[in-house]
């Protein structure tokens, strides 16, 4: 490092006496849960398994490092596992902006490798801001996990400046850490960076995709399992390892899905599944930064020739967020609320207020009506005139409890009225585990942000009834797999713009399989046996979609 850039650091008292642990004795798991959850969050700190952090520090060694960094070093497990995995000798350098890290570092650092730790390093300042760092070998690192708004968005700008690569303002901090990575590690070193999976299909992960594709040659990503999840937020984990210079012709990059075993994932090297790890192997020069990259850790049966025969649903229809009141807990009430307060009901409207209320594939006025006698909310403050007495008797109530102080009721005029809506036909979850339902609303109410709406280009029953089988299917599903956003604990979630993109069958050209299909969600809405008749959707679908793949491959 730059002898600039280096600071002397203060050894808390209290800890002389402190008896020194044998190397890897212990685990920094227990140090880190010590540090206040809130504080972590806030400084985008999440913990390094052992196990990943030592698949991501042996990826260094093999290749013969002899000067490592850490730019983002934390409490210093990757150190850690460098001094204790390492035969040969190695400089190693720690940086991190937080002095209480740096601090705890230290002595951990210290009290675990004795001698040793003379190797070792560290400076507290900020990576991003740092000039003239020396160059490394290799580089590891979990930057930190902190959106857009958590931190200065000059330092975007400064990339910009300083590299020429122009993210949007949307962009989470630790793109930022792997665009300086390459500028911070010798042609031919090696890099490691676990990040969320998210880059793989945001908007600024588009830049951040076509960034790493240009200028690296991407070794492997490395998924976990997307039931599991690594870091301590709502989100799953990726290991990118890669090596500083372009890539040859012909470099294949492995795309690994994995469970929370890492036994042998360096070595893993055949495509295909195997014991639980799922390996595609792609020519990086194929890859296209415009996708979503879920696309390649799935092993999809999907012929190109059917998706080439179908359209994005944004031709045959639109798709618009759930409604967002500002407080939900005041703007929707129950039928015993709405009795209490004596509201009429011009000043309401039917509204599904959360996922759970509807089980099955259509939501009917019987099933409002049911809701209604079972306590739920059912009723939506829906005043597109001036309130009764009765209604403002509520909204007074509502003032008293603060409801118009609240940021999106103080942005509105006046504050208790509501984005004006009409019901969508077709209502979908925004988040699922297993898969999306689409469900039809008969029953014509509203929707909070819980579902979004799906608003068809026709107005024709039947061709509305035909998307919703083909959207209900393990077909679409399979499709949904490729553009879908991937939370953690096996969480998944759609946006409307993810949604807009997804190719589905041009239902309003099938003729009389339009009306089959028609038929068979008929028969889904109404089964209190749904496996039967999703079997008979399943076949049904897939033969059309074959159909009409050759008859587009025809044409």
């Amino acid at each position: 490092m730059a002898a600039q850039n280096k600071i002397t650091l203060p050894v808390s008292t209290g800890v002389k006496n402190r008896k020194h642990k044998p190397a890897h004795e212990g685990d920094l798991s227990d140090l880190h849960q010590r540090v206040d959850l809130d504080y972590r969050r806030n400084n985008g700190q999440f913990f390094t398994p052992s196990d990943v952090a030592e698949l991501m520090v042996m990826y260094g060694i093999e290749g013969g490092t002899k000067t490592m960094l850490d730019p983002a070093c934390g409490l210093g497990i990757f150190i850690d596992k460098m001094l204790a995995l390492n035969s040969q000798q190695c400089r190693i350098y720690g940086i991190d902006k937080d002095p209480s890290m740096v601090n705890a570092c230290y002595l951990d650092i210290k009290t675990r490798h004795g001698t040793k730790s003379r190797s070792v390093k560290l400076h507290n300042m900020d990576y991003l801001g740092a000039q003239d760092l020396e160059k490394v070998d290799f580089l590891v690192c979990n930057p930190p996990y902190i959106n857009f708004h958590g931190f200065d968005r000059n330092l975007i700008l400064k990339t910009k400046r300083d590299f020429g690569v122009e993210f949007n303002m949307l962009t989470n901090i630790y793109a930022l850490f792997m665009v300086k990575a390459k500028h911070s590690v010798k042609n031919g070193g090696r890099i490691a960076f676990i990040t969320p999976s998210e880059f793989f299909y945001t908007g600024y992960g588009k830049i951040l995709k076509r960034f790493l594709l240009e200028n690296f040659t991407i070794d492997r990503f490395i998924t976990f399992d997307f039931d599991s999840t690594v870091f301590d937020a709502l989100t799953t984990a990726t290991v990118t390892l890669m090596v500083n210079k372009k890539p040859p012709a012909g470099h294949r990059t492995k795309f690994i899905k994995t469970g929370r075993s890492l036994s042998g994932i360096m070595k893993t090297s055949r495509r295909g599944t195997k014991r639980g790890v799922y390996v595609n192997k792609v020519i990086q020069r194929s890859i296209d930064p415009d996708v979503k990259w879920q696309i390649y850790f799935t092993d999809s049966a999907i012929p190109d020739s059917i998706l080439e025969s179908f359209v994005p649903l944004s031709r045959i229809a639109k798709v618009k967020r759930g409604i967002a009141t500002g407080f939900n807990d005041f703007f929707t009430l129950s039928e015993n609320e709405r009795a209490l307060w004596d509201i009429e009901n011009k000043f309401l409207a039917p509204v599904v207020s959360k996922a759970a209320q509807i089980r099955g594939h259509e939501v009917t006025r019987s099933t409002m009506a049911e809701l209604g006698k079972n306590g739920d909310k059912i009723h939506l403050l829906y005043c597109s005139e001036a309130p009764s007495k009765n209604l403002s008797k509520y909204i007074e109530h509502g003032e008293s409890r603060g409801v118009n102080e609240r940021y999106l009721c103080s942005h509105r005029s006046p504050w208790y009225s509501m984005e004006r809506r009409s019901p969508a036909p077709i209502l979908s979850t925004v988040f699922s585990r297993d898969n999306m339902r689409f469900i039809h609303n008969k029953a014509g109410c509203l929707n909070l942000a819980s579902y979004h709406g799906i608003y068809p280009r026709f107005d024709d029953a039947s061709t509305t009834e035909a998307l919703l089988c083909y959207l209900n299917s393990d077909l679409c599903l399979s499709i949904q797999k490729r553009a879908r956003r991937e939370y953690g604990n096996g969480l998944h979630k759609f946006e409307p713009g993810d949604m807009l993109d997804l190719p589905v069958m041009p239902v309003g050209e099938l003729g009389k399989d339009r009306l089959k299909m028609a038929s068979l969600f008929r028969r889904l809405a109404g089964s209190k046996k749904a496996e039967n008749v999703k079997e008979k959707i399943n076949c049904t679908v897939q033969e059309i979609a074959l159909s009409l793949a050759a008859n587009h491959g025809n044409h």
